[in-house]
């Protein structure tokens, strides 16, 4: 992924300041692909949480509810200033009030507000609080509404409100999460009250084309101007709502929504330059993944209107309501955007800390193509990708405990590949039918349906047709940090196998991870699929298995996001001969079957606590000794390693 955001940054400059050819290559080449960070650098995303995080004083006030917003603007395609624009307020209050404030971020600047058709007082202060003045204190239970009228030049550091220019010419388009759709409009930031309805009506010069959420209504000309009016009529949060304007070429697929027996519009806006037959075949992908994700989760939840794409200069997409924002069309980023529209528009995090659960989703549905649309080979192989991804690193929780940190809140490796890790592997453990049925009344829930949910909202409809609690997975797994670490090695005596493991977690916030190690043994002519149960650091474990096991293969089908190191099927007496155990001072060790050219001991959370490597390899049956005198009381690992194997062993010390 790392490779993947340097190209994305150098191509982006390149654009912005010299519209070169590269930057069509890249599009047309899919060479900016991942939906990393939702198209964001982490300066952009921690300028947002600072500017958000100081005086922003939404979070504490929940008594308004946005019933409608209708919102007019107009573009300046040769510099990106926005030269005009209204935005009219509808709301409903809980409790009396003679004010209401708003988010705008300077330099733009409020003419006039309007309530009733006359002017009223406002205070544009602390660089983006808006507070409007009611000449009168508006009742509890009251609906009631008033316009702002704004104009000026959006601040365009960051990609909230940005102009870029390609090859076709510029384009104007927003991209607000987490925090940036006061940027470019007078709105209220919270993740708390989603808008019921909208109207978005949009001016600009022919011939550029202008892109919203929702249903085109209409499309209007006067002089050398051009007005677009969409309207959405579901509920959305601030941060979805977005606008884009370019030279477009427009067209048009169709899905078939077996779940509602109705057909569905997939509307792409593209960029002349881009539009070619390979794109137009990538794009139909959308109509497959649209018929997995309604039959999977429920049906597409705008289906009243449509879906579609709007190509924009930033990489990556992003999944603005109805209509997501594509760099282009890479197989990966459409299933990402795609999915959002499930988890993260219907249903969106209710903090920025369950932001997992709008990435982490959308992230697995990605996969979750693979497994039922693509070959068997090329899901185990993006699986094993994302996992060598999520390992590759002994911490990092899925959680986002601090909001004010990038790499907390839109860490790529945990927020997204391990959130999808863990979900996979969720629905090893409690059956695919249980997984996504639950998943399927979440969605439905009318508590936060089309409105905001937490992890606990989640968890509760895993346990409820789990039939059991699921604290321990989501405290080790989403709050807890890294993963586990098994050493494993089997015997086999008759018909009885025996599993001897220790398990060492990568990160001390998790003292034991509890999930069952998949396994599969393998005789001449017979296989079979066993579970071995973890519920401490270390472990023997019994089956019975009716033939010769010439083979064992830990976790074949990717089901858990663990290391392993696997052993040689070796009878202790004859591997390793190691006492006393429990012993007191020191300990001997030696070894039948192999030179020992090292030796590790590690406490039971993995830390080093005492080593020695030999320049010379200590021979097979020779005695060794270890002083472990300094050592305290307790449990220890100890790890003989050999030229071509490893012996691991728990020894105490009383």
């Amino acid at each position: 992924m790392t490779t993947f955001f340097i190209v994305y940054l150098f191509i982006n400059f390149l654009v912005s300041r010299l519209a070169t050819i590269l930057f069509l290559l890249c599009l047309i080449n899919g060479l900016n692909a991942q939906p990393f960070m939702e198209s964001y650098t982490k300066q952009e995303i921690s300028r947002y949480l600072q500017l958000a995080n100081a005086g922003n004083k939404r979070s504490a006030d929940q008594s308004v509810d946005l019933l409608h917003v209708s919102l007019s603007i107009q573009p300046q395609m040769s510099s990106g200033a926005i030269l005009a624009g209204k935005v009219g307020f509808t709301f409903k209050t809980q409790v009396a009030r003679s004010e209401m404030e708003l988010d705008l971020r300077k330099p733009l600047i409020v003419d006039s507000v309007v309530y009733h058709g006359s002017s009223i007082g406002f205070v544009h202060a602390n660089n983006h609080i808006l507070t409007i003045n009611f000449p009168t204190a508006i009742s509890a239970g009251a609906i009631d509404s008033f316009k702002v009228f704004y104009r000026g030049t959006p601040d365009m550091t960051t990609r909230a409100y940005s102009r870029n220019v390609n090859i076709t010419g510029p384009n104007i388009s927003t991209l607000s999460q987490p925090y940036g759709a006061h940027f470019w409009w007078p709105c209220r930031e919270n993740l708390y009250d989603k808008i019921d309805s909208l109207d978005v009506y949009l001016t600009v010069d022919t011939p550029f084309y202008a892109v919203s959420n929702g249903v085109l209504i209409s499309e209007t000309s006067s002089d050398s101007l051009r007005t677009f009016h969409y309207s959405h009529s579901y509920p959305i949060v601030n941060y979805l709502i977005a606008v884009s304007f370019s030279e477009y070429v427009k067209y048009k697929e169709t899905a078939f929504l077996a779940s509602i027996s109705q057909p569905i519009d997939i509307i792409n806006h593209v960029f002349p330059h881009n539009d070619n037959l390979q794109n137009r075949q990538r794009t139909a992908a959308t109509i497959p993944m649209m018929h997995l994700f309604d039959s999977l989760f429920g049906t597409y939840p705008f289906h009243k209107e449509h879906y579609g794409h709007a190509q924009f200069s930033w990489s990556g997409g992003m999944e603005h309501q109805t209509m997501s924002f594509m760099a282009n069309f890479n197989y990966d980023l459409i299933a990402h955007e795609l999915a959002h529209q499930w988890f993260g528009d219907k249903v969106t995090c209710g903090t920025w800390k369950d932001i997992w659960l709008n990435e982490g989703f959308a992230t697995y549905c990605n996969l979750l193509c693979y497994d039922f649309l693509n070959t068997d080979a090329e899901w185990l192989s993006k699986l094993r990708d994302t996992k060598e991804d999520v390992l590759s690193e002994p911490d990092g929780s899925v959680y986002a405990n601090d909001t004010t940190s990038v790499s907390a809140l839109f860490n790529y490796r945990t927020t997204y590949q391990k959130g999808a890790m863990i979900l996979h592997q969720l629905r090893y453990v409690i059956g695919d039918s249980v997984f996504f049925a639950a998943l399927r009344n979440y969605l439905a829930d009318t508590s936060h349906a089309y409105g905001f949910a937490r992890q606990d909202q989640l968890k509760a409809h895993f346990e409820a047709l789990y039939g059991a609690s699921l604290d321990d997975y989501f405290n080790e797994w989403v709050i807890g940090e890294g993963y586990p670490q098994y050493d494993l090695q089997w015997t086999q005596k008759g018909k009885k196998l025996v599993f001897d493991y220790v398990q060492v977690p990568s990160h001390t916030s998790v003292d034991v991870f509890n999930v069952p190690v998949p396994v599969m043994v393998v005789g001449v002519n017979a296989s079979k699929m066993l579970r071995i149960p973890v519920n401490q650091l270390s472990g023997k474990v019994e089956f019975e298995v009716d033939f010769k096991v010439r083979e064992v293969i830990v976790d074949p089908r990717e089901q858990i996001l663990a290391k392993f190191t696997l052993r040689f099927p070796l009878p202790e007496s004859i591997a390793l001969s190691l006492y006393p155990n429990p012993f007191n001072g020191f300990v001997y060790f030696s070894s039948e079957e192999m030179e020992v050219s090292e030796w590790e001991m590690f406490n039971t959370t993995g830390q080093l606590i005492l080593s020695k490597k030999y320049s010379f390899p200590i021979a097979q049956g020779s005695i060794e000794t270890i002083d472990a005198n300094a050592l305290s009381d307790g449990v220890y690992m100890l790890k003989l390693k050999g030229s071509d194997r490893t012996i691991t062993k728990k020894i105490i010390k009383n």
